[in-house]
């Protein structure tokens, strides 16, 4: 009996959206005179360190790319986010260690929808409203790191299953 195959479209849809967002991102900082980008604003922790981003951008005329390069972002994590989730049911179906995988790839990409769309949140409503808040900026702050983490499980995971998958033991 086959084993079924993975569920990787909305997964890889993901990775071609994040493909596009990243240069997005980065290119808050084409400008010289702006030295502080999103990945700053995602970590800055305090009022007073988003206002001074936020400042940089408007000054540096990139404001309206650093709205943009977010809402991008929220696109992004809900494609990717659930073709995780899906890539890790798919191997849940399987045997063995692609199984296991499969399910701290499903775990792993529910925290990181959770941490990542509170981050991105954060991060869009004190842009749009010109203003830091040190408690959004905190949280931000806090859970960048495990999104982090679980971003790495989830595309770490589901190449490590794939490799399972293709050059494990056969069944016997």
């Amino acid at each position: 009996m086959r084993e079924p195959k993975p569920n990787l479209r909305w997964w890889l849809w993901g990775l071609l959206a994040f493909v596009i967002v990243i240069p997005l991102s980065m290119a808050v900082t084409h400008p010289e005179s702006v030295t502080l980008g999103i990945a700053k604003h995602q970590a800055a922790g305090s009022a007073a360190r988003v206002d001074e981003i936020q400042d940089q951008w408007r000054e540096g005329g990139v404001r309206t790319l650093a709205i943009i390069a977010m809402l991008g972002d929220l696109v992004f994590i809900g494609i990717y986010g659930w073709g995780s989730w899906l890539a890790g049911r798919s191997f849940m179906a399987m045997r063995g260690s692609a199984r296991m995988l499969g399910i701290l790839i499903a775990i792993s990409a529910i925290i990181f929808l959770v941490t990542d769309y509170t981050e991105t949140i954060l991060q869009v409503v004190q842009l749009l409203s010109e203003q830091g808040s040190d408690w959004m900026a905190a949280v931000a702050a806090t859970v960048r790191p495990v999104k982090i983490l679980a971003w790495i499980a989830t595309f770490g995971g589901v190449l490590m299953a794939l490799a399972i998958r293709r050059f494990g033991a056969p069944a016997a």
